[in-house]
This record gives structure tokens, C-alpha cells and sequence, in this order.
């Protein structure tokens, strides 16, 4: 219509674009937290440490909020305020929503956005401090607890009874020197459960008995049948060395003293009474069979040479600390021996196996670990105390990584932008990363920068 002015972008007020994300930039903050309040259920056991851990709970959300989520909710306001402000023809005197912050970004974009609105109101001065300020600080302090508990849990009572320490580490020894008894003694059953009871018969399906004795014990690597002459007639897995025979009827016997690794056979009288059915045990898995975390476990043979060790060997490498020795030789006499040598060590040694049992192979089960782990291995609280720990620090500097990223990153460069635009300087328009309460400035910015851009066309024209 003639004489009618022409309408811009922000003649007609629009709402201020919303949110769509419901946390906002409050969801690393809340995040922190849920991770903190899950910290202190876990630490309930403890309370010293769920008490400091509310503690730093509370410093860094305070910091958070101070720092991150009300600026920019303030900024929100302020941004509001000067759309508002620009679809007036009169000046408004009336203060912003949102004037007073101590965070340079949230004053650089205000400072900017007036001048580039031409608002008369003054800029922030003075020295602010940094977005990134309080995610870090907040990472540093959680950072020094994680640290400070830990210590705390690894340090607290290791030493308070060395010798109940070492009887609780000679007890596991034992008990996993009765699990490689129980395991060379349920590879003979295996064997013996296969081969029948003898009955004079001649033995056919040789190939079919050693497949099932071999299926039915995963500790064997290979299974044979040897006949009168030594001669494998059928065989099963994949065997390192030559199956024998040994005199006696059942038994488990250590085939070799030297070599890459041991030879560990097992072997029971066929029912033709004539022919020996002979199972090869796995070295690795003999030794998993006694690992156990943060323990080191050797097994020794008669010449105190190792068969197996569960922290990396060579095989029949000769045993030379004298305190090991020492125990060792006091366990194959079938003692229980218990140490507590100067050095701090809690040093046991067990024998497997009964003497002159048909898997008696005269190994000692040998272990040493220092009072302080043993201690601590003996501790479940202590050990589910540090894992809280551990999982409370990381997610926790995670959840601050993210609050850096989603926030204090897209405000800097909202920042550098609007500086630009006020500048006069050509710049495109810039995309929300997210449309939380930064995203909305940001589309804001585009909205107004549009409207200045239709207006300098029309004055042009």
C-alpha cells in the first residue's frame, strides 16, 4: 500500500525461539550430579568418604551453576530483551533482565549485540573470568579427591596385623593348591570313566573313546590309546609329546625335566587289560587354574625347578629366592608352610597333592605377595570402594568434558560472531550446535542480523 512502511523480519514480535532440549545447558551439571549421588550410595560403607564426596559434590555444583548454567540463562534473558528492543521505534530506558555477570563470554556477546543493536546502555568492563573456568576448576577438585580416596583406600590398615594378613594368603594358597590337586585328579577320572572296567575284551573303537575321553576333560590338550607295545593306535587333539606308559595303574606323572615347557600325562589300564588309554595336559590351562588377581603363583617340582607360574616363565627355571626355597622345602614334607620374611612378603607354600597318591607328582604350589596386597585382596569392601572411586572420577571429568563442549565452546564462538557482525564485518549465519539456551541466542543473532540486512537494503534502494 502507498505510504505504508515497509515491514522487516522483527516488526512483527515473534517469541523468542525455545529450548528444546528440557535440561538445557543445566544436563552436564545434572549429569555430575547423578554421578556424585551414585558415588555416595556406593560409598555408604565409608562414611568419611561419602561425606567428602557431598562435600565436592556440592563445591562443584556450585561452581557449575555460578559459573555456567545462569550466565547463560541470563544471557537468554538479556538476548530476549534486545529482540524485544528492536521492533520499537522509541528508545527503551528499561534495564536489562539480565546486566550484571562476572563471565566474559555471556559480557562479550551482550557488549557486542548493544553495539550492534546501537543501544546506549555501557558494556561489561573490567576483568571477567572465563566460561571454562568452572568446569576445570570443578574437574581439579574432583580430580584431587578421586586421588586423595584412593590413596586413602590403599593405605588405610594394610599393616595393622602382618600375621593375620599372611594366614589369610597362606589359606587362599592352599585352597588353590587343592584346586590343581582336585583338577589332575578329575583329568585320571575323566581318563578312568572312559576306559571302563577292565573285562579281557579287545578294544574296539579306539578312535571313538579317545574323542569322547577328550570332549569330557577340557584340561587335556590330547588323548591316546597305547597298545602292549608303546604304540599310539588312535589319538585325539594334538599331542607335543610321544604318549607313554607309566608302571602302576592309574596315574598322573610329569614326563620330562627339561624342555620348553611340561609334560604332564595322565594314563589308566584299557578293559582289554593290555592296551593304556593316556591323557596330555594343557600347561595353560593347569595354569589357569590356579591364577588369581594381583597373586603370583608358581608350582615347583622336586628339584625346586618351575613347571608352572602364572605371572610368565621359562619352564624349569631354577627357584632362587631363599625365602621361597625355604618354605618349599618345608612343604615337600607336606607342611603347611606360612613366612613373613624382613622384607615385608607374606611367602606360603603348599604341597599338591597327597604323598605317594596316584597324582602325587611331588610339585609345591609357591606364592609371595606383599602384606599390603594381600591385605587388600582380602578386603571386598575396600577393593568395591576403590572401583566407586574410579568410576565416580571418570564419569564425573566426562561429564565436564561435555559441559566444555555443548556449552562453553558454542558460547566462545557465539561470542567471536557477534563481535564480527558488530564490526560490520560479512559473516554467514551461524548454526546452533544444539537448540538449548545457547542454540536459541544463537538463532536470535540470526534473526536480528537478518533483519539489519533487510533494513540496510531497503535504506540502500
Amino acid at each position: 500500500m502507498p505510504g505504508s512502511p515497509l515491514m522487516t523480519p522483527l516488526d512483527r514480535k515473534s517469541p523468542f525461539p525455545q529450548p528444546r532440549f528440557p535440561a538445557g545447558v543445566s544436563g552436564g551439571p545434572l549429569a555430575l550430579l547423578a554421578v556424585e549421588l551414585a558415588g555416595v550410595a556406593g560409598l555408604s560403607a565409608n562414611l568419611p568418604l561419602a561425606a567428602t564426596l557431598v562435600l565436592v559434590g556440592a563445591v562443584c555444583q556450585t561452581l557449575l551453576w555460578l559459573g555456567v548454567v545462569r550466565p547463560v540463562r541470563q544471557l537468554r534473558d538479556a538476548m530476549d530483551d534486545i529482540l524485544e528492543r528492536s521492533t520499537r521505534e522509541t528508545p527503551d530506558d528499561n534495564p536489562d533482565r539480565a546486566r550484571r555477570w562476572q563471565i566474559a563470554e555471556t559480557a562479550r556477546i551482550l557488549a557486542a549485540m548493544r553495539r550492534f543493536t546501537g543501544s546506549s546502555r555501557s558494556a561489561t568492563t573490567g576483568r571477567l573470568l572465563a566460561m571454562a573456568v568452572a568446569p576445570i576448576v570443578a574437574g581439579a577438585i574432583l580430580l584431587g579427591w578421586g586421588a586423595t580416596a584412593a590413596a586413602a583406600i590403599l593405605g588405610a590398615g594394610l599393616v595393622q596385623d602382618p600375621a593375620a594378613t599372611a594366614r589369610q594368603a597362606g589359606a587362599a594358597a592352599a585352597g588353590r593348591a587343592d584346586e590343581l590337586h582336585a583338577a589332575l585328579r578329575g583329568g585320571l577320572t575323566a581318563l578312568e570313566r572312559a576306559a571302563g572296567p577292565p573285562t579281557g575284551q579287545v578294544v574296539t573303537a579306539a578312535a571313538a573313546t579317545v574323542a569322547r575321553a577328550l570332549a569330557a576333560e577340557e584340561l587335556f590338550r590330547a588323548v591316546s590309546i597305547v597298545d602292549g607295545s608303546g604304540r599310539a593306535i588312535a589319538t585325539a587333539g594334538h599331542p607335543q609329546h610321544p604318549p607313554t606308559v607309566s608302571p602302576g595303574g592309574s596315574r598322573v606323572v610329569q614326563a620330562n625335566d627339561g624342555g620348553s615347557e611340561p609334560i604332564v600325562l595322565a594314563s589308566t589300564p584299557m578293559w582289554d587289560g593290555a592296551s593304556m588309554l593316556v591323557g596330555e595336559f594343557d600347561p595353560r590351562a593347569l595354569n589357569d587354574v590356579v591364577r588369581a588377581p594381583g597373586v603370583r603363583t608358581r608350582v615347583i617340582d622336586p628339584h625346586l625347578d618351575t613347571v608352572l607360574d602364572t605371572a610368565g616363565y621359562l619352564a624349569f627355571a631354577k627357584l632362587e629366592d631363599p625365602a621361597l626355597v625355604t618354605v618349599a622345602r618345608g612343604a615337600q614334607q607336606g607342611v603347611h608352610v606360612i613366612s613373613l620374611p624382613a622384607d615385608g612378603r607374606a611367602v606360603t607354600a603348599q604341597r599338591v597333592g597327597g604323598v605317594d597318591s596316584p597324582t602325587d607328582l611331588g610339585w609345591v604350589l609357591v606364592e609371595d605377595q606383599s602384606v599390603a596386597a594381600a591385605a587388600f585382596t582380602a578386603d571386598a569392601g575396600r577393593r568395591t570402594a576403590l572401583v566407586v572411586i574410579g568410576l565416580v572420577t571418570s564419569i564425573g571429568v566426562g561429564a565436564l568434558a561435555w559441559v566444555g563442549v555443548t556449552v562453553v565452546r558454542p558460547a566462545r564462538r557465539l561470542a567471536r560472531h557477534v563481535e564480527r557482525l558488530a564490526d560490520g564485518e560479512p559473516v554467514t549465519p551461524l548454526a546452533p550446535q544444539r537448540l538449548d539456551e545457547i542454540g536459541t541466542a544463537v538463532a536470535a543473532t540470526n534473526r536480528l542480523a537478518a533483519a539489519r540486512a533487510v533494513r540496510d537494503a531497503v535504506a540502500g534502494s
